[in-house]
């Protein structure tokens, strides 16, 4: 039963890259608890990978993250440690192939559709959770690396998993935290700039009204009186 554990691809996800809103989870096995804290850390990463690198693999304690991100969209997937990565991905590059499909039945295919637009106008999480159906099925030719059908899957993979970055999650969460205060700090700095603009203007309205407040109820006055005497 070793063996079995040590080759094991857990949970998938996919989500908006701007924001990290899932769209579709993978519910394997809820009864493991084991997976409990790594689908937090997951959903803890997936909000952090807004200007990532396009592939990444991330150990955490005996598993290993692999994600790729394609037009706003994040794949990713939870192995062990000792399951290949170029199997990993190779089966993100099926996800992600299957997903533009379920996207073309969703949005329809008519000429200049932009799909990421599309995504990034969805507001509630889980919107594709019918597709969970499609990675399960999928997953099926890869569950078992060893497997006739897994090492074909292999063989005709064209990822180049040597030139993937590889990173540790307690970095990237870390990353992200920083990402998020500098975020929140920019966001800060619009508002007080904002504010500043306002109190600017207002002191500014208030010097011209003590400059010419006196001339300008004068020159009221008069017109008021050339009206009234003429007109």
């Amino acid at each position: 039963s070793s063996v079995v554990l040590a080759l094991t691809m857990e949970f998938t996800f996919v989500a908006r890259q701007v924001d990290g809103l899932i769209l579709v989870e993978t519910w394997d096995d809820l009864s493991n608890e084991r997976l409990t804290p790594l689908k937090a850390q997951a959903k803890q990463l997936l909000k952090t990978l807004q200007s990532a690198p396009r592939q990444c693999s991330i150990d955490s304690s005996g598993f290993v993250f692999h994600y790729v991100i394609h037009d706003g969209i994040i794949f990713l997937v939870l192995c062990s440690q000792s399951y290949p990565a170029k199997l990993a991905h190779a089966f993100l590059l099926e996800i992600q192939n299957a997903f533009q499909e379920e996207l073309k039945r969703e949005y329809g295919t008519s000429y200049g559709v932009d799909y990421r637009s599309l995504v990034d106008t969805i507001e509630k999480p889980y919107y594709f959770i019918k597709f969970d159906s499609v990675i399960q099925a999928k997953k099926k030719d890869f569950k078992d690396p060893s497997s006739s059908k897994a090492l074909q899957k292999l063989n005709e993979s064209l990822s180049d998993v040597s030139n993937i970055m590889k990173q540790n999650i307690d970095d990237m969460l870390r990353r992200g935290e920083n990402l998020q205060e500098v975020g929140r700090k920019a966001e800060d700095l619009k508002y007080a700039s904002h504010d500043l603009k306002k109190t600017t203007k207002m002191l500014s309205f208030q010097a011209l009204l003590r400059k010419y407040g006196v001339v300008g109820v004068i020159v009221l006055f008069v017109l008021l009186f050339v009206y009234l005497r003429f007109f």
